[in-house]
């Protein structure tokens, strides 16, 4: 018989990730629940999830996962009480204190991205140290989350190693590159100045200065390649800078368009640049890319070494350095050698079939 895993989380009506509860789902008695709306977003139960149960509750405060409550929520965790409570959300949430307080006899587990250490108070903050006094198992999204949970007063057993975001094999995989170009040409015909016979260099997400595109641009102009970007506009002026040194921009992209955009690609870049309040959490884009076929490189940011391999960084900011792996990548076998390990490495790390297998292994060894 399969345990019994309940899933709060203030995403969990978000399509994005069902492709992660379909995996959890083979190997626990998956029940998945969250707001019916979160930062102005609403979100139905749908006849798709048949594999888990997704229940939906209303929540007050819900522009924000630190402040969202739902009594009708907390009220079903408390009135069915699983062996496993997996809450993904940070442990100073409201939600997640309230998920301490009645988790009864279920093991607790939380998933965490902290990335500094807001609303602690110098660990003087009680709600968040019941939290942790009551929480049986934390999984960092990287490395330097870890260490976030330490100082804000996790207990360093109770920290597991780091598990990552995950990706579908399902939703994203390889398309034959000249098919890929042709695809991408056709839907934006704008895609046909870079694809003009040099090397294809890209980056898939928000338009925002912290992602380093004004890095990536210089980069790119210097090592002579094309750039393609494409994502929504956060801050126009950095648009502007890299439309001012060759770049081709592209919308945002849907689900359907993304695989096209990495399968047309030779090499994904993200060079992301951290600020106090924000670091790279994770990479999943460049996991995408290697989905599909493309090898990535990024910076030593957050938790993009992880994903790349720390072979495949370069330096935040520094564009002599981005270059420089450009350049040595303009090599096909090059590319194909890196691909080949990346493939590897994030089939076993970072698919959600992977990671689905690294929580019941880790819950397993809780409930003897």
């Amino acid at each position: 018989m399969k345990p019994r895993l309940t899933l709060v989380w203030h995403e969990a009506g978000n399509r994005l990730y069902h492709d992660r509860f379909r995996e959890l789902a083979k190997l626990f008695d998956l029940t998945v629940v969250g707001p019916t709306s979160f930062a102005g977003i609403d979100y139905a139960e749908t006849q798709e999830t048949t594999s888990f149960d997704l229940k939906l509750f209303p929540a007050a405060a819900n522009s924000h996962w630190l402040s969202y409550i739902s009594p009708a929520m907390l009220s079903y965790i408390y009135a069915n009480p699983p062996e496993i409570l997996y809450v993904h959300e940070e442990p100073h949430s409201l939600t997640a204190l309230f998920c301490a307080l009645l988790k009864r006899r279920s093991v607790l587990v939380l998933e965490s991205s902290a990335i500094n250490m807001k609303g602690n108070f110098s660990g003087a903050n009680l709600a968040e140290r019941l939290v942790h006094a009551r929480t049986d198992l934390i999984f960092p999204k990287n490395p330097e989350v870890a260490t976030v949970l330490k100082d804000r007063g996790a207990s360093p057993a109770r920290i597991a190693a780091p598990l990552g975001n995950g990706v579908s094999l399902d939703s994203f995989s390889p398309t034959p590159k000249p098919i890929a170009r042709a695809n991408l040409q056709a839907l934006f015909p704008e895609a046909a100045r870079a694809l003009n016979g040099a090397m294809l260099v890209g980056f898939a997400g928000r338009i925002w200065r912290p992602k380093g595109l004004e890095t990536l641009a210089r980069a790119a102009q210097l090592a002579d390649v094309s750039l393609m970007l494409c994502g929504p506009v956060s801050d126009r002026d950095v648009a502007d800078t890299a439309r001012s040194l060759g770049a081709v921009m592209l919308p945002a992209l849907n689900k359907e368009q993304l695989p096209i955009f990495y399968s047309a690609l030779d090499l994904f870049i993200l060079p992301s640049e951290p600020t106090p309040n924000w670091r790279e959490q994770f990479g999943r884009v460049c996991a995408e890319a290697v989905f599909c076929g493309t090898p990535a490189i990024g910076s030593t940011v957050g938790g993009i070494p992880g994903v790349v391999g720390d072979q495949a960084t370069f330096a935040p900011g520094d564009v002599d350095g981005l270059v420089g792996k450009i350049s040595q990548l303009k090599s096909v076998a090059e590319r194909a050698t890196l691909i080949e390990h990346q493939l590897d490495h994030i089939k076993s790390n970072f698919s959600w079939q992977s990671i689905a297998q690294r929580v019941l292994q880790e819950t397993s060894i809780l409930k003897r």
